[in-house]
């Protein structure tokens, strides 16, 4: 049913598209003897609260702010040895003005720059970072832009995020849903802002707690721009990251493309010890990987043709292909009865992944207030690995115990079709129907050859889900707003051995995902906000295959096809005074997914993999306060966490709260040259059933920009060297205390270079398949 190759189908459809008609805000800045000021910040800002609305540098004398709603508005200007000008403007129609600065009467020494905004800013909880601010616009790799979002977490090998309290996030670009592969691939240049919502509204996927929200910059310029990247990063070994990005549009289309090389050499290492009484054996491993030789390329390209103001079709598509050549050692202590052996194994390792994704888009307003949209897509992703493993017992030499070729594959296929309805100036009505289809094969052959022992297994997976969902969006004068919607789903799943005649997994389940909000404006400056949802978090689908990596002889790591689902009931709040935000929350998880070393009678070795625990329940509470004075900024937040994991197998311990708090202090010492500080602390998390060490990361950096198009950035993150992740545990008859040490430590020095003409970012494309993240 699902082919090899991407077959696009156009599928109609609509969706409504409401905004504000936009109009533009240009100005020549000159002094008293009507020469104009080359260098100076812009600010347009909302005139109440100061909110930032957008920031630019001038430009030998002039600015320019494109695609801005109308309103009224604070420019601000700020330039070295002038006193700054403000002033207030009511944008009916586009407008460009001539300014004049007068000059400081204090002696230049006695002049300080004002800095130009916060570029961190912190909305009902919602925090939202200025992407165009120095600091940022000149990182090379947008996820080194998201690690500077208070409680978001990248891991080390750069391949998932997650927030805390919220686990994984959602990611939109606009209001569109994408792969977390898709963001990765964006050019830094192109976006205006990130953004992560803590509570979003019924209209994101029943899967996200958390949705980083991301909007590109938007212009309607004619012209072709490339922008060329690298970054030289080291850490225990040296990595290289290398990056283009080009758009081109005339006018109208637009196509865009980028071309991502990488060579990174990892390092990674982990030791674990474990006792099962039950059995009277123990075990105490050390793994060394001292140099995966990783090869990354990232590319897509994208196509989107506007039909009118309201209507466009598009396409994209996005190819991945990572290899590692990782040969690591492990040494071992494994004692069982009265017999105590040290082992050292010896393991090649050859691993291919390809990951493919193509959408097609078609969006047409069918009314004046009804718009409507669909697409389909099409995804796959196949991994082989191939292992050769070896084995030295008490140091009568290496033997080759095994080899193993495996092969894991998935294709899924989704459609979906949107609908948004304006019913009146305070009501609007959104609804919709998906599909998706996901087939998976995974292979796996172990051959011994001292004994000549060959075990082949092949598992087959399928998964359906369809799914229908409404929300409506509703104000009540100018105090109240309210959100409610509700999605229901019907999930399919089987999975079987080849060998066997019934299947192994079978499951049928409709659920029902209700979300509620509520925005009450107390006055100006104080709003509170109460949300109550219940999401669902779906194991990845290679999580349900078979493939199993060896770590030891008695020790594999692998997957767990019995995963099922964990449902979350959470209920939060937040309280915005100004710009400081007061939050809290209650939650609990249903059947919660945790990887932990497990032992089944009668099996030749443990399994390190995930596994699904009974319940897991807590609160949380926290203060964000960001603060800015002349050239410092800075963001700080904290907050406490109780977190409590239960399981019938598990051995309980007493849970307490924990800390984690969050800083970033920026100084503007010249103008597009700033320095950043900043970090996170973790307390001690005792959480019941696991106990986890706490940390303390610092990172650094300074960003500059050399004649006007050379972005220039020297980062070094984890400067403390802490982030080691140990735990310790008791469940299932294992008792495991082990630690994960992250190559963390890093110094990297990051060069950009943008040429061309100004180019449309207005492209437009939505990921169908909301199970994309599932795959790869």
């Amino acid at each position: 049913m699902v082919l090899k190759h991407a077959i696009w189908w156009v599928l109609l459809g609509v969706q409504f598209l409401q905004g504000q008609e936009q109009i533009s805000l240009k100005g020549k800045v000159l002094d008293r003897n009507k020469v104009p000021v080359d260098i100076g910040d812009v600010l347009l800002l909302v005139p109440e609260t100061r909110e930032l609305v957008s920031y630019t540098t001038l430009v030998q004398g002039n600015f320019a702010f494109k695609e801005v709603p109308k309103g009224e508005y604070l420019l601000e200007i700020s330039a070295l040895g002038y006193t700054t000008f403000s002033n207030e403007y009511a944008l009916h129609g586009s407008l460009e003005v001539v300014i004049q600065l007068e000059e400081e009467t204090t002696d230049l020494e006695n002049v300080e720059v004002v800095a130009s905004k916060n570029p961190i800013t912190n909305t009902n909880g919602n925090f939202k970072i200025d992407v165009q601010n120095p600091v940022f616009s000149a990182m090379v790799d947008p996820l080194e832009v998201l690690m500077k979002l208070p409680n978001v977490q990248v891991s080390p090998n750069r391949e998932s995020i997650s927030v805390l309290m919220k686990g994984t996030p959602l990611i939109y670009l606009g209001n569109q849903r994408i792969s977390f592969g898709e963001f990765a691939a964006l050019s830094v240049d192109s976006i205006e802002s990130i953004e992560l919502i803590n509570n979003p509204s019924p209209k994101y996927e029943a899967e996200g707690r958390a949705v980083i929200l991301i909007q590109l910059r938007k212009n309607n310029d004619k012209g072709t721009t490339v922008t060329l990247g690298e970054t030289l990063s080291f850490r225990q070994n040296t990595n290289n990251y290398i990056s283009t990005n080009g758009n081109h549009s005339n006018g109208k289309w637009n196509l865009r493309g980028n071309l991502n090389y990488n060579t990174i050499g990892q390092w990674e290492s982990n030791t674990f010890a474990f006792v099962i009484p039950a059995e009277n054996i123990r075990s105490d491993y050390l793994v060394l990987i001292p140099d995966n030789k990783r090869m990354q390329i990232n590319s897509g390209l994208g196509f989107y043709y506007p039909i009118n103001t309201n209507d466009y079709i598009s396409l994209n598509t996005i190819f991945r292909r990572q290899t590692d050549d990782a040969g690591f050692e492990t040494n071992t202590v494994l004692q069982s009865g009265g017999e105590t052996n040290e082992i050292t194994s010896e393991t090649e390792n050859d691993n291919r992944r390809d990951y493919f994704s193509a959408n097609f888009n078609f969006n047409k307003r069918l009314t004046e207030n009804l718009n409507l949209f669909t697409g389909i897509q099409y995804s796959s992703f196949d991994q082989k690995l191939l292992t050769d493993i070896a084995n030295d017992y008490n140091d009568e030499g290496l033997v080759l115990d095994q080899t193993r070729n495996q092969d894991y594959k998935i294709e899924s296929l989704a459609a979906r079709l949107d609908f948004e309805q304006v019913i009146s100036e305070n009501l609007q009505l959104d609804f919709g129907t998906s599909w998706n289809e996901a087939k998976a094969d995974a292979f796996s052959q172990i051959d011994q050859p001292e004994s000549a022992n060959e075990n082949v297994t092949n598992y087959d997976y399928k998964e359906s889900l369809y799914a229908i969902y409404a929300n409506a969006a509703s104000s009540f004068g100018e105090k109240f707003k309210f959100n409610l919607g509700a999605r229901v789903e019907y999930n399919q799943v089987e999975g079987q051995l080849e060998k066997d005649l019934q299947p192994l997994v079978e499951r049928e389940n409709t659920r029902v995902f209700p979300k509620v909000g509520l925005n009450f404006t107390i006055d100006s400056t104080k709003t509170l906000s109460l949300n109550y949802s219940r999401n669902i978090n779906r194991p990845n689908f290679s999580r349900t295959s078979s493939v199993r990596v060896f770590i030891n002889p008695f020790l594999e790591a692998g997957n767990n096809v019995d995963l099922i689902p964990t449902i979350t009931n959470e209920i939060s709040t937040n309280l915005q005074i100004g710009k400081t935000s007061v939050f809290g929350g209650i939650y609990t998880n249903k059947n919660p997914r945790y990887f932990m070393i497990g032992y089944k009678e009668n099996d030749s070795a443990a399994l390190l993999a995930e596994n699904n625990l009974d319940e897991e329940s807590g609160y949380y509470l926290g203060l964000t306060v960001p603060f800015f004075h002349k050239i410092w900024s800075s963001t700080n937040s904290v907050s406490m966490t109780y977190n409590k994991i239960k399981d019938s197998s598990a051995m309980f311990a007493k849970a307490k709260p924990y800390l984690y708090v969050y800083t970033d202090q920026q100084l503007r010492v010249m103008k597009d040259t700033i320095v950043s500080v900043g970090g996170y602390a973790l307390t001690q998390r005792k959480e019941g059933i696991i106990e986890r060490n706490g940390m303390v990361v610092l990172n650094a950096s300074v960003t500059t920009t050399l004649f006007e198009k050379l972005q220039c950035a020297l980062r070094f993150n984890d400067i403390t060297k802490a982030m080691n992740y140990g735990e310790s545990y008791s469940i299932n008859g294992v008792e495991a205390h082990g630690t994960y040490y992250a190559d963390g430590r890093e110094m990297a020095v990051a060069l950009k270079y943008s040429f061309g003409g100004t180019a449309s970012n207005t492209f437009k494309n939505k990921d169908v398949d909301e199970n994309l993240d599932r795959i790869n």
